[in-house]
């Protein structure tokens, strides 16, 4: 009996020792400390219990696995290797639409309700872009259409790039007159908006 109390106990001990209170663990990720930064309990010993499974995985260099490493004999024997290749190595593509070109941007006239849902964009450069259009409204009997993703340039004589999403809409409702002037960009807002940006000057002499 004295002997299977001892071994118990050294059981016990072997086992806290491998592995550590979970309150413990808790607190190191709180104070952000990274797993290799985790205090020795004993010199060599204290090696992760994974070390030796994440070795047998890793490709020997720092370079990351790529698609074809992946891919096992049991894939190809079912033909998926093809497939999965060629799932990683999409990659979109955007085509540059440039600002400071008057054919990609849309001017239309139209009367209210118009029907228009907007959205601001987000991020810090602030301007809102068309997020649907109502089929209630007569912006969807607009020529040329307004699709949605539109972005929004001006509202009748006043550049409203830029503008937050409650100036933008304030600027359509004080519009007095029996339709009003709508300009938009059509094209992603990272070129609207970014270093290609045209100058107000642009605007004022090509669009307003």
């Amino acid at each position: 009996m004295a002997s299977l109390a001892v071994s118990s106990a050294l059981s016990i001990s072997l086992l806290s020792y491998i592995i550590p209170p979970r309150v413990a663990h808790i607190c190191m990720r709180e104070s952000g400390l990274s797993e290799q930064a985790r205090p020795s309990r004993g010199g060599s010993l204290a090696m992760g219990l994974f070390d030796g499974v994440k070795d047998a995985f890793t490709t020997g260099s720092d370079k990351p696995i790529v698609s074809e490493d992946r891919v096992t004999p049991f894939d190809r024997w079912l033909g998926l290797d093809k497939d999965i290749t060629a799932s990683e190595q999409k990659t979109e593509s955007v085509t540059y639409v440039d600002p400071s070109d008057v054919q990609n941007y849309v001017t239309v006239q139209i009367s209210k309700p118009m029907g228009l849902a907007f959205v601001e964009n987000g991020g810090e450069c602030g301007g809102v872009f068309v997020d649907e259009v109502l089929e209630s409204g007569t912006a969807a009997s607009a020529a040329p259409p307004i699709v949605t993703g539109d972005q929004l340039v001006a509202v009748d004589s006043t550049l409203v790039t830029g503008w937050e999403f409650d100036a933008a809409l304030d600027a359509i409702k004080a519009s007095s007159s029996d339709t009003t002037r709508l300009v938009f960009f059509r094209g992603p807002t990272a070129f609207l908006y970014g270093p290609t940006k045209p100058t107000d000057e642009w605007y004022q002499a090509n669009l307003m």
